[in-house]
């Protein structure tokens, strides 16, 4: 398999647990992260405690951003 941001690891991950995109989101924390999501054609959400800032993130294209495990938790459940 080709490494992030190709969309192998996440394609392969949905295909051992039979889901389809639309049942799926990448939680990620960096520009990368960021493309692998887009990639793969999944649903992303990224968290502020990670490897980069929120004005990185949003300059990178992430339209969703969480600052703590319940607001991930929160989104998670309304994707």
């Amino acid at each position: 398999r080709r490494k992030k941001p190709a969309p192998d690891s996440v394609w392969e991950a949905m295909r051992q647990m039979n889901v389809t995109a639309g049942e799926c989101v990448y939680i990620g924390d960096s520009e990368v992260d960021i493309k692998t999501a887009n990639s793969a054609g999944v649903d992303l959400i990224c968290v502020l405690w990670g490897f980069r800032s929120e004005a990185q993130l949003k300059s990178a294209g992430a339209e969703k951003l969480v600052s703590n495990a319940d607001e991930l938790l929160r989104e998670i459940l309304t994707i």
